[in-house]
């Protein structure tokens, strides 16, 4: 039985009819907060009266009423930016998305805590030609409201009122304070990127500026680890060597892996070498990744054509340069993946990707592992993402009652709630960097969609071009080939999941498991899933030092050494690397955009006599793209314009005054969220006049 809770029912109500205008700008156009004129992402929110706007922002939970704008020269000669409704169904002027009401005047009566926050976007003109504006973090783990730089109002408590019929209620309000770079200890160079912290005995931090990402992106950028050493380490003795753990997941600021320094049990066990009287601690070095990164907390760890080199940052500049520092064993052998959620999805990814560096992933709960259940959507034959063919709503988010499913959030009203905080994938939220990381960039220069954001229609051609990070779809293509993955890659992915996984996460690893196991046969990849568990805890929710000494034990039956090595000519071939980033912006990046394009045609070429039926089609246009076209005879529009889609044929027969020649030309008019309105021209075709 399945079960939605009060956000589950309806995305939007009506209010009392509060005929509402909130005027925003910066307090006395104070230099201070903001230099110059910025594009941006206004956040404006109504909490109940008394709290804290932020306090809970949550899908499942928030109590505010929540409302975005983008904004462009905002500040400019005292400019200011003006919430005065929005629809999420309206192509309004002022483009104002809201949750979990579809814009302000469904706002009912009442007394409200008001605020508003502008996230402020940096230009980026990227290596390949992309131009962009985004938020780069700054050590504060890409929030998606009140990160580094944000400016913010101070509330106001307002009292909204139901106004007779054409009359309206203002509420003024002016940026006043910007969020400060949180104060740091440490003497890691970049500043705040990627944040900066103080070494401890045990704990170690690092941080390279990346040669790869800072030529992608056009300016310095940075990537990060906190090493965290085995008790006894001595740096000198270079004879005694460690299995490397890199232990993923979202932004982990200056905190331990595995919770040391927060978990007072582990720290000490950790520090002191033993877990008991009688069990000492594994010998490992284990390493979490710092990589907030545009779009998301972390990168996701792989080359992407959005995010950029992220995947060769960490594996060929940071990973040899934390075993510069430290005594590790540099073989693939004794480099072991792990991680949940997103974590779980990176570890596999970085394996899969990269066979000749890591030797196992244990990925616990993992994203998407293929895209036939993205969470609960059947990306590949669903035509909505936001309901099934019976039309049912699909769960985002669920926990069990007795048993029983309930959901506390679906997709459409994530993805509705993340449009508050960004358009064009910015939010910084789970739905948008998963278009960031698993698809191509748009003509527009940001990720392009796999579905309409606000209705759910889903675009085939664009999640087309997911299917490279379709991890069981990647390994089945190359199973035989150059790569050979079903002969490298065997008997070294590890995943577990539970089957109440809270993000429907269990569904992935299930097609996942069908696709390899069924071309490779039982067992070529270990899949564990435990009935009843939910998202969370250890691999096979394995308690923390049962794991760790697990893991240790895998490494040693793999040693050239051991009861099971590795062999080396499974893990060495460079053939069985994929992911090259070449590749990927070849496929992705900006001049894969363009290649898209291309203008309206016509099936006749220059010259046709009067009368010849004229067949044409509308160009190639990004997924999305609604279309409307308009038949052009000498300069002039001829009849009305048309709603036309991708791929139509369309016809047309002109027809000459008698003595003259005419000139016929196709024009379409291309518009889409997001984009800028573009109108494209067929090459003329000319019409040789009556006799």
């Amino acid at each position: 039985m399945v079960s939605f809770n009060k956000w589950a029912t309806a995305f939007a109500y009506l209010g009392l009819g509060v005929a509402l205008r909130v005027q925003i700008s910066v307090k006395d156009d104070d230099s201070s907060l903001l230099k110059g004129e910025v594009d941006g992402r206004v956040v404006l929110m109504f909490a109940p009266n008394g709290t804290d706007p932020l306090e809970d922002t949550d899908v499942t939970s928030t109590p505010n009423k929540m409302f975005g704008k983008d904004v462009f020269g905002f500040g400019a000669g005292g400019k200011g930016v003006l919430f005065s409704g929005g629809d999420d169904d309206d192509d309004e002027d002022d483009d104002v998305y809201g949750f979990p009401l579809a814009g302000l005047e469904d706002i009912p009566a009442g007394t409200y805590t008001v605020q508003a926050f502008l996230t402020p976007y940096d230009k980026a003109t990227r290596s390949d030609g992309s131009v962009v504006y985004l938020k780069f973090p700054c050590g504060d783990g890409a929030p998606n409201i009140n990160g580094v730089g944000s400016l913010l109002t101070s509330t106001v408590d307002v009292e909204l009122h139901e106004e007779e019929e054409g009359e309206e209620q203002t509420i003024n309000l002016a940026f006043d304070s910007v969020i400060p770079v949180s104060p740091f200890s440490g003497k890691e160079i970049g500043g705040c990127s990627q944040g900066n912290y103080a070494d401890g005995p045990l704990l170690k931090y690092v941080k390279i500026r990346s040669e790869v990402l800072s030529r992608f992106w056009g300016r310095d950028m940075y990537v990060g680890a906190n090493v965290l050493l085995p008790s006894g380490y001595d740096a000198s003795d270079k004879e005694t060597r460690y299995p490397v753990l890199y232990n993923q997941n979202h932004w982990t600021g200056g905190r331990g892996p595995y919770g040391y320094g927060t978990n007072a049990a582990f720290t000490t066990a950790w520090e002191n070498g033993m877990i008991n009287e009688n069990k000492p601690t594994p010998k490992l070095i284990i390493v979490a990744f710092r990589h907030e990164a545009p779009y998301y907390d972390d990168s996701y760890g792989v080359n992407t054509a959005n995010l950029g080199p992220y995947g060769d940052a960490i594996n060929d500049e940071l990973i040899p340069y934390i075993d510069s520092l430290f005594n590790t064993i540099a073989q693939p052998y004794a480099r072991i993946q792990d991680g949940g959620s997103t974590g779980g999805w990176i570890s596999a990814a970085s394996l899969i990707f990269r066979p000749d560096l890591f030797g196992a992933c244990f990925s616990s709960y993992p994203d998407s592992l293929d895209f036939h259940r993205h969470q609960d959507i059947a990306l590949y034959t669903n035509k909505n993402a936001y309901k099934r063919p019976n039309g049912e709503s699909i769960g985002s988010i669920r926990v069990y009652e007795d048993d029983n499913e309930v959901v506390l959030a679906t997709v459409e009203q994530e993805n509705h709630w993340e449009l508050v905080f960004g358009t064009s994938s910015r939010s910084s939220l789970q739905w948008d960097i998963w278009n960031a990381v698993f698809g191509v960039q748009g003509l527009n220069g940001y990720p392009l969609e796999p579905w309409d954001k606000v209705t759910g229609e889903i675009f085939p051609e664009a999640v087309e071009y997911w299917k490279e990070m379709d991890l069981s779809h990647y390994i089945v293509s190359n199973w035989d080939g150059p790569k050979q993955l079903g002969r490298v890659l065997k008997d070294r992915i590890y995943i577990y999941v539970g089957s109440h996984d809270n993000y429907y996460l269990d569904g992935g690893v299930d097609a996942f498991e069908k696709a390899v196991n069924g071309k490779g046969g039982p067992g070529w990849a270990n899949v564990t899933v435990l009935e009843g568990q939910t998202h969370g805890g250890n691999y096979q929710r394995r308690e923390t030092w049962d794991y760790l000494h697990f893991v240790e034990t895998w490494v040693q039956d793999h040693a050239p050494d051991g009861k099971t090595p590795l062999a080396w000519g499974r893990v060495a071939k460079s053939s069985a690397r994929g992911n090259e980033f070449a590749d990927v912006l070849a496929r992705g990046g900006r001049g894969a955009a363009l290649a898209r394009q291309s203008k309206p045609t016509l099936e006749l070429e220059h010259k046709v006599k009067c009368g010849v039926k004229v067949r044409a089609t509308a160009g190639r246009w990004d997924p999305g793209v609604v279309l409307e076209a308009q038949w052009v005879v000498d300069g002039k529009s001829s009849g009305d314009a048309f709603v036309v889609k991708q791929g139509e044929v369309i016809t047309y027969r002109p027809r000459t005054v008698k003595g003259k020649d005419l000139e016929v030309v196709l024009r379409v008019t291309g518009s889409k969220r997001g984009y800028v309105d573009e109108t494209r021209k067929s090459e003329p075709l000319l019409v040789e006049r009556r006799r």
